[in-house]
C-alpha cells in the first residue's frame, strides 16, 4: 500500500472510532484482524480479540457503555508514522474514565496494514496512577 492509501485507511478507521461507529471500524478491518488491548487479566499480552466480527461486537458493547456512562475521555496530540506496512500512532488520552477515575496518559498503537485493510492493532497506554487531591 502507498503512504496515501494507508493515510486514507487510517483516517477512515479513526473517524469511525471517534464517531462510535462499530460497523464503520469493522469495514476497515481484515477478516482475521487481531487487537491486543492495553489492559487485561491473566495474559501478559493483555486481552486479545481475534477476528473482525469479534471486534465489531466488542465495539458495539463498548460504545453503548460509553454513551450511557459519565466517563469523558478525549484523544489528542496524535502523530502518525508510516514504516512500510507498520503504522505507529502516538497520542494522548485525557479525561475521566467510566468509573470516575481521572486519566491523563500517552499511548502508542502499532498497526499492521495490507491489501487495503487493517490486519492488527497492538495498543499501549502508560499506566499512570493518579492520587486524589
Amino acid at each position: 500500500m502507498t503512504d496515501m492509501e494507508i493515510r486514507t485507511l487510517m483516517a477512515a478507521f479513526g473517524s469511525a472510532f471517534r464517531a462510535g461507529d462499530a460497523d464503520g471500524v469493522a469495514a476497515c478491518l481484515a477478516e482475521d484482524f487481531t487487537w491486543r488491548l492495553p489492559t487485561g487479566t491473566g495474559n501478559p499480552e493483555g486481552d486479545v480479540l481475534h477476528g473482525k466480527e469479534a471486534v465489531r461486537r466488542y465495539l458495539l458493547e463498548r460504545f453503548a457503555r460509553a454513551a450511557g456512562s459519565h466517563g469523558d475521555v478525549a484523544f489528542s496530540d496524535s502523530r502518525m508514522e508510516i514504516c512500510g506496512d507498520a503504522v505507529l500512532l502516538h497520542y494522548r488520552v485525557k479525561g475521566t474514565m467510566e468509573d470516575g477515575r481521572p486519566v491523563d496518559a500517552v499511548g502508542l498503537d502499532l498497526f499492521r496494514v495490507a491489501d487495503g485493510k487493517v490486519r492488527m492493532k497492538d495498543a499501549y497506554w502508560k499506566q499512570v496512577v493518579w492520587t486524589e487531591g
